[in-house]
């Protein structure tokens, strides 16, 4: 069985070269050189076994899903991805599962030119923590408090297949095993948003992730922005395997907006920007969809076909 460092060396390594990396892994800290006209994006994501993702999840897409939600939260602000640190905690080293997780790992973290330039190892439970770095121009990026009344909200891609995941995955939901094989990646190998994110700072000064659930999600940003909104939960944009899901229109609707898991872009933009919206998602080849729209009375209306809808859902929390 492979050491620690060996562990590090054999499938970690040789990925640490990058921009603004003066020092990569091999040290007790990385060394760091930020450009000078731009801000510098941190994050952090911890997924646990049998809280983030089921036992027994491939790796390949847990490599993959691991760095996903990071790059997800450094798209929300229009950041370029540049570096990552890996803490990874592992029952034992099993080499099958770590070349399967570095594969899923760095088939993403190369496409976003990303480098890992450091981290750490330990044995105990199934746990992998990722801290994302990237650039953004200065004073350019998108924040939650910068939503003004008018603004049409957006969301791109397709919402709630997340959530259908962990319904089936809990067996609250019965799918057939295809169908389930079919769920389960579109749920792990969620595309990158970071070159439309970038693209769409031109028109776009607020956005987040979709984490924790639509309306969740939103709610941060009609708190940070001191707004309300209407939200109209049957616009929301669902991918074309609901279609052949066992589920009310009202019950895929739910999902969408609480069901988490997404990593699409949440996001507000001007009307008198919504030409060039279009003309920047069709060249990025993104779909996007206005759900809603800002409103200055600080409430949240939501409507499930133009009536009000009033069931008692809550967003994903831990405590």
């Amino acid at each position: 069985m492979l050491g620690e460092f060996a562990l590090i060396k054999e499938f970690f390594s040789g990925h640490d070269k990058g921009r603004g990396i003066t020092l990569g892994i091999g040290d007790d800290c990385a060394l760091l050189a930020p450009d000078k006209n731009s801000e510098l994006a941190i994050t952090t994501d911890t997924l646990n076994e049998g809280i983030h993702f089921f036992k027994g999840e491939d790796p390949f897409y847990l490599g993959y899903k691991s760095l996903l939600v990071n790059i997800s939260d450094l798209a929300s602000m229009g950041a370029r991805p540049a570096f990552f640190t890996l803490s990874l905690t592992l029952p034992d080293a099993d080499e099958h599962f770590l070349r399967e997780f570095a594969r899923g790992l760095f088939a993403l973290a190369d496409k976003e030119r990303m480098a890992l330039i450091g981290g750490n190892t330990s044995k105990g439970p199934l746990s992998v923590t990722i801290s994302a770095y990237g650039y953004v121009a200065k004073g350019c990026a998108m924040r939650r408090d910068l939503a003004k009344p008018g603004d049409i909200i957006y969301v791109s891609g397709n919402l709630g297949t997340g959530g259908l995941f962990v319904k089936a995955g809990y067996h609250e939901l019965e799918l057939s095993p295809e169908l389930f094989s079919i769920v389960h990646e579109k749920a792990q190998l969620i595309p990158s948003r970071t070159g439309f994110a970038r693209a769409l700072r031109r028109v776009c000064r607020c956005a987040l992730d979709v984490s924790d659930g639509t309306v969740g999600d939103l709610r941060h940003i009609l708190e940070r922005s001191d707004v309300g909104a209407i939200l109209n939960l049957d616009k929301l944009p669902l991918d074309n395997i609901f279609d052949k899901v066992n589920l009310t229109s009202l019950e895929k609707a739910e999902l969408a907006a609480f069901g988490g898991c997404d990593y699409e872009l949440l996001f507000t933009v001007s009307t008198k920007n919504i030409s060039l919206l279009e003309k920047i998602a069709l060249r990025r080849q993104v779909k996007i969809t206005p759900v809603g729209v800002i409103t200055d009375d600080k409430k949240l209306t939501l409507l499930f076909e133009n009536k009000p809808y009033v069931k008692e859902n809550k967003p994903f929390e831990h405590f």
